[in-house]
């Protein structure tokens, strides 16, 4: 031992009884004895995942593994004073004459002797050091403080990412922060310190607004202003999370109610609300009070759950989830891939995954990293939930996201965060639901583009004719027939940017072709194809997915007869999986559990990839980025049929 520390003598009393090291009784006998003006370096330790151990293998590994830890501190910190303060938690006070490089040194070494084959692999590969130092303490300062400050350095180890260490020096401004944030949180709502602000959501195939997310701000005295990041989970921390939650709960359906007969009267709001705020009686009932008081539709608001809220009374949550679905509101998982995701997924109903920002932050180089995002991303889709991204920062990240998948995203990229009234003026002319409420819909009167203009389809081949459509006013298109991909319109893919979608069109086949399509859609995964003849008198609406062999997705119904106009409407729902096919305004029927498909690659009018492209007629083309009713269809099919110059059916199946 030390020569400064020489003088302590080991007891049974001060002893830690499993390891023989100084118990926290000794560290305090230690620190008596040393004189006013001695200077200490003090090194505070937390073996990571040690619960595990226990929990896996035994307490009698645990006890194996401390007493190693023992061994292996006094070993390194020869002649130090090694203490064990309880459970996985070690202190090393080591003379003040030894240097800041000499310690520091130690403990990478000391990372290392952890895996030194005294365990099995499997017991190593979970094993690491959380580590906060603190230099140059006197003891006339008091033992309290210092284990106090070096005990704070560690937990901001434990708290991001582990196996470290940290000086606290380099986190004191950081501490400091924090606890001007605890002493004040209360006064927070009181002083109205709290600022609500929105930002968007965005579509990300068509850079539009599809909804708002609420950001919270703090302007905090004498700190500026705070991000939520900062004070969250000091809210959290204190249980003041679930005051705050109604306060901003009820403020979104203030704002909701005063969005009525505007463009926003029915935008989505995205609003965190924390498992705390909802297991309490008294949050579900403000909740319900809100919703009669403001008469709003609760759907209009998506409800934002933090992954790890699901991990503590998970039976408590997925009930309390279940109730505020019933009342109609739509849940977000947020942070999804944070924690035990699969977990949670599998036991909590939900409509939406709000990716945890790291997942979206991936670079493209880190390819482990960037497989986890794709195979996040098809796993939402799969199980027919939305993908929201966060913290987007750079067209690239768009750019990757859209075509793996995710459909909506938030961040800098698309606009910081503003009061009410800003966002408002800001975009209230950048909104999904209005710029999409109407079709694309293609007249074929004499040209190939769409009735804004805006999308132009290209015809490949030759012998395309523009002729009479089912009605006198409507034009169509007349294709000769043709080989593979020959004497075909191709259509701008952006034409079908959603999701959920709904094709109907008008055709009249000259002639019998079996499962030649008059309308196909290539996704990066799959194919759509709507087919008049797919023989024996059969029409067929499939969906295709490649990533499972024999995965055929059909609805069928009697075929769209040569020489007589059909009406064909077919729809596909993301969230439930089901689509629906339509023919002359009656519904033929549906497929359940139909897997989305994304990225859409190639849109064709006339054929498709396999067979020999398609002769007859085409009319009336529309596509819709929402899925259309069966009253919809019905009175759109009997609004043709009242024109005097209709030259359709019935409307027989």
């Amino acid at each position: 031992m030390d020569k400064m520390f020489s003088g302590i003598k080991a007891t049974e009393v001060n002893t830690d009884y499993l390891t023989g090291l100084f118990n926290r009784r000794g560290l305090n006998d230690i620190w008596e004895q040393l004189p006013l003006d001695t200077m200490v370096h003090c090194i505070y330790i937390d073996v990571d995942n040690f619960k595990l151990v226990n929990d896996i293998y035994g307490h009698s590994k645990g006890d194996e593994l401390l007493i190693f830890i023992a061994r292996l501190l006094g070993k390194i910190f020869a002649g130090q004073i090694v203490v064990r303060m309880g459970g996985d938690e070690f202190v090393v006070i080591c003379d003040g004459k030894q240097s800041a490089s000499w310690l520091e040194q130690q403990l990478p070494v000391l990372q290392e002797g952890l895996k030194g084959g005294e365990f099995d692999e499997s017991i190593e590969a979970m094993l690491s050091f959380s580590i906060g130092v603190i230099y140059n303490q006197r003891v006339r300062d008091g033992l309290n403080p210092m284990l106090q400050q070096c005990d704070e350095a560690m937990y901001f180890v434990k708290k991001n990412g582990k196996g470290s260490y940290i000086v606290y020096d380099s986190i004191r401004e950081h501490v400091e922060k924090q606890k001007a944030i605890k002493d004040r949180a209360l006064l927070a709502l009181e002083r109205e310190e709290l600022q609500i602000l929105l930002r968007p959501v965005i579509h990300l195939q068509t850079s539009e607004v599809y909804a708002a997310e609420v950001v919270l701000h703090w302007n905090f005295p004498g700190l500026g202003i705070l991000a939520e990041k900062e004070f969250m989970p000091v809210f959290i921390q204190y249980g003041i999370v679930a005051q705050i939650d109604a306060y901003v709960f009820e403020q979104v359906c203030l704002w909701k109610s005063q969005w009525k007969d505007t463009v926003f009267e029915h935008m989505d709001i995205f609003v965190k609300i924390s498992g705390l705020y909802i297991l309490q009686k008294s949050g579900m009932d403000h909740i319900r009070r809100c919703l009669e008081k403001y008469r709003i539709p609760p759907e209009e608001i998506k409800l934002c759950i933090d992954e790890n809220d699901f991990l503590e009374n998970k039976e408590r949550m997925h009930y309390a989830v279940e109730a505020l679905m019933h009342m109609g509101f739509r849940i977000a998982i947020n942070n999804f891939g944070s924690a035990s995701s699969f977990m949670v997924l599998q036991n909590i109903p939900c409509q939406i995954l709000k990716l945890d920002a790291k997942l979206s932050l991936t670079g493209e180089k880190n390819e482990s990293a960037v497989c986890i995002l794709k195979n996040v991303i098809s796993l939402g889709r799969d199980l027919h939930r939305y993908i929201v991204a966060q913290e987007i920062m750079d067209a690239s990240q768009v750019e990757m996201l859209t075509n793996y998948g995710a459909q909506f995203g938030t961040g800098d990229f698309y606009g910081e965060s503003a009061e009410e009234a800003v966002f408002r003026k800001r975009y209230e002319n950048r909104l999904f639901l209005m710029s999409n409420k109407f079709p694309v819909q293609f007249s074929f009167n004499g040209h190939l583009w769409d009735s804004k203009e805006e999308y132009e389809g290209q015809y490949v081949g030759e012998g395309l004719r523009y002729t009479g459509g089912v009605v006198g006013s409507q034009h169509a298109l007349a294709f000769p027939g043709g080989r593979v991909k020959e004497n075909v319109v191709i259509l701008p893919k952006k034409v079908m940017h959603s999701d959920n979608y709904s094709i109907c069109f008008w055709v009249n086949p000259d002639v019998e072709q079996a499962w030649t399509s008059a309308v196909y859609v290539a996704f990066a995964d799959g194919f759509l194809s709507l087919v008049p003849d797919a023989g024996q008198g059969i029409f067929c609406f499939r969906i295709k997915d490649d990533r499972e062999p024999n995965e055929w997705h059909d609805i069928l119904c009697r075929q769209a007869l040569p020489g007589q106009w059909s009406y064909v409407c077919a729809t596909y729902d993301m969230v439930t999986g089901i689509s629906k096919l339509y023919f002359n305004g009656l519904l033929i029927g549906s497929r359940e559990h139909v897997p989305s498909l994304k990225g859409v690659e190639k849109i064709m009018l006339g054929g498709d990839e396999y067979q020999k492209s398609f002769q007859g007629k085409l009319a009336g083309v529309e596509f819709y980025h929402y899925v259309i009713s069966a009253e919809f269809v019905q009175k759109k099919f009997q609004m043709f049929q009242k024109d005097a110059t209709f030259l359709g059916t019935d409307g027989r199946k």
